[in-house]
């Protein structure tokens, strides 16, 4: 009796899932879930499910003598896809580090570091050396904590994702990295401002980049946000390893 119960339930619930992902992919609410990039395999995953459920279903019908065989034979099939299928994908596929999509549609510039309140630093001041030289955003990161707004006019060098996005200069685009614990699912943004010479449109989004230019400070919306003002702004490969540790 409890599986004959177990065989109603599983049939519907199956297709529940499929509909569950079929209505994300109509609502426009993948993307708060799952990066873009794997909607391919979400759609995929929703079709096999909702067709397992619907073997269940039949399964459960008045023809369930005549066609038991096949039918199992069918399903065995499909949960054999259904796991041998990522397996492969995970196998031959690069994947590749987390992008704009990973923001889930939420503003990049709602993002941007700031420095913390306090006194301004001196004009004209010479900023404190760093404890190591700048050469990646991880460095920046570990200077700031070392000189905050001090450290305005000190020679920096970082790599990151370039993004393009609304309610920037022409002239400005945000330096985009992501720093995990643990693995991707506790991934979080870290967004500089970068202001360049030239039109920010010329800059590729979610192209890496690395930048070579000066720590400065820009004023806006009664933030100070933590700016590079960069004199070299070039294509660059993205790093074997393209996390920051989570010490932000």
């Amino acid at each position: 009796m409890g599986r004959d119960v177990v065989s109603l339930l599983r049939g519907p619930i199956l297709v529940g899932f499929a509909a569950l992902i079929a209505k994300l992919f109509i609502a426009g609410e993948m993307a708060r879930y799952m990066a873009p990039a794997l909607d391919p395999l979400m759609a995929l995953t929703g079709v096999v499910v909702g067709a397992m459920g619907v073997v269940e279903i039949v399964a459960d019908a008045p023809l369930r003598e005549a066609h038991e065989h096949s039918l199992e034979m069918i399903e065995q099939l499909l949960t054999c896809v259904l796991v041998i299928l990522p397996l492969g994908l995970g196998l031959l596929v690069t994947p590749r580090a987390l992008g704009v999509g990973a923001l889930g549609g939420e503003s990049v510039t709602r993002l941007l570091l700031a420095y913390a309140p306090g006194a301004p630093p001196t004009v004209g001041a010479t900023p404190p050396a760093p404890a190591r030289p700048i050469a990646d955003t991880a460095d920046l990161l570990a200077y700031l904590h070392q000189a905050g707004r001090s450290g305005t006019g000190q020679q920096v060098r970082v790599a990151g994702l370039a993004i393009s996005a609304e309610g920037l200069g022409a002239s400005e685009f945000v330096l985009l990295r992501y720093a995990i614990a643990h693995c991707v699912a506790d991934a979080r943004p870290l967004a500089l401002l970068v202001t360049a010479a030239g039109d920010r449109r010329a800059v590729r989004t979610d192209q890496w980049v690395e930048i070579e230019g000066v720590l400065t400070l820009t004023e806006r919306d009664g933030s100070q946000l933590v700016t590079i003002a960069a004199e070299r702004v070039r294509p660059a490969p993205e790093p074997s390893n393209p996390y920051l540790g989570s010490t932000f």
